[in-house]
């Protein structure tokens, strides 16, 4: 587990991505590529990802790193509340690494079990998860509900998966703006958490090579003073 002042000291692989596109247009050259209801959403896309890749640059703890994703993610889906969940590897248990809404203090003090709950669920199948009425559904954790005094309507869970390997889970409480989550709403925070997780993946290997060249440092000094 990542403590909010530090970034992990485990080694990450070398980052590889698939740049290759390819695409068939179908319809006559005349047509164009975006519809007047996809290029908001497209550009709000890359107005999100350009976001991400500037955070990158900024001198931030990790904490408020993560924070910053969640709250770029929830310009493009607007949402009463939010939270980015992180696996804890030795307990398997779930935290909150950064949450955004009402009661987003008292939130943030629960753990939830792998399998447990929606979040527990989407991080064990690694499947999105939309619930329209949690009131109805069996599966939502009411004791976190009940205990911070929030009202969830309707929410969404998108699983972060960075190198095949379950990150954490997006979740959104109480869509903005609509009738509840729409597919093109998984369809979009699918996409986010991908990126997310390149940043997040990208933003560790950073701090581990700064760590790496900061103790290589240390020993050539420790050797010159032999």
């Amino acid at each position: 587990m990542i403590n909010d002042d530090q970034d992990p000291q485990d080694k990450p692989v070398s980052i590889e991505f698939d740049t290759s596109y390819s695409a068939e247009l179908k319809g006559p050259p005349s047509e164009g590529l975006f519809t007047d209801d996809s290029l908001p959403l497209t550009a709000a896309r890359l107005n999100a990802v350009e976001s991400m890749l500037r955070l990158l640059t900024k001198n931030v703890k990790y904490g408020e790193f993560v924070r910053e994703i969640l709250l770029i993610i929830m310009k493009v889906v607007t949402s009463e509340a939010g939270s980015i969940l992180e696996v804890d590897q030795k307990s398997g248990n779930l935290f909150f690494r950064s949450v955004v809404g009402q009661s987003a203090e008292r939130i943030a003090k629960f753990l939830i079990p792998m399998g447990k709950g929606i979040v527990g669920y989407v991080a064990e199948s690694r499947q999105p998860l939309v619930v329209a009425n949690v009131k109805e559904n069996e599966v939502h954790l009411k004791s976190i509900q009940h205990a911070v005094g929030f009202e969830t309507r309707d929410l969404i869970a998108i699983p972060i998966v960075i190198r095949g390997k379950v990150y954490g889970v997006l979740e959104l409480l109480n869509r903005v703006g609509g009738d509840g989550y729409t597919p093109s709403d998984v369809e979009n925070l699918t996409y986010l958490c991908d990126m997310a997780g390149r940043a997040i993946e990208i933003r560790l290997m950073l701090a581990w090579n700064n760590q790496s060249g900061s103790q290589t440092h240390q020993q050539q000094g420790q050797g010159s003073a032999a």
